[in-house]
This record gives C-alpha cells, sequence and structure tokens, in this order.
C-alpha cells in the first residue's frame, strides 16, 4: 500500500519511520506512475512508499528541491540517501535498491 504524503503526516510517515522510505512526488491528477503502487506490493514491508502531490504540497516538494516530476527521493532513518528523477520502471528502482 502506498501513503498519500502531506505537511501533517510527512515527519511521522518517513523521519521517524524504522524502515528505509520511498518518497515518489508526482504533478498531481491521474499521473501517478503505477511503479510506485506495484514496487510497494513487491517489497512485503522492507521500504515503505509514498506519494507526495507536488500540487498541493508545494512547500514539501520546494523544502526538498524538487524541480522536476515526478522525482524520488530514498530516505533512511529520516535523510535523503539518493535522488531519482524521471519516470522510472519497477525494474529500474529494484535495480537501484539491490
Amino acid at each position: 500500500m502506498t501513503i498519500a504524503l502531506t505537511e501533517s503526516n510527512f515527519d511521522r510517515e518517513v523521519k521517524q519511520c524504522s524502515v528505509p522510505v520511498l518518497v515518489s512526488f508526482h504533478p498531481g491528477g491521474n499521473s501517478r506512475t503505477d511503479s510506485v503502487d506495484n514496487f510497494s506490493e513487491r517489497l512485503n514491508g522492507a521500504l515503505k512508499c509514498c506519494t507526495i502531490n507536488a500540487a498541493t504540497q508545494p512547500r514539501l516538494t520546494r523544502k526538498y528541491k524538487v524541480r522536476s516530476l515526478p522525482t524520488i527521493l530514498l530516505f533512511n532513518r529520516g535523510r535523503v540517501t539518493d535522488t531519482i528523477v524521471g519516470v522510472t520502471r519497477t525494474e529500474q528502482l529494484m535495480q537501484i535498491l539491490q
């Protein structure tokens, strides 16, 4: 299951999480890629997957300096450990994380 992030739940869901977190910034509407949902299902809890609608969460988008969509940030212990810009397929994400 993918969690939709907002300013109100970001710290709880990302910064205080005990497992690594993948956060996908998307432009809103129906443009969220299926990759994040598919990826979440394949990992069985080893990684939490979340999305941020950049149109409705501009402060988070600016805070993490997201300038192109989609962008994926990988967090570990509350810190960004990797950034992936552009459309990424599930297979590509699996290779990056291994």
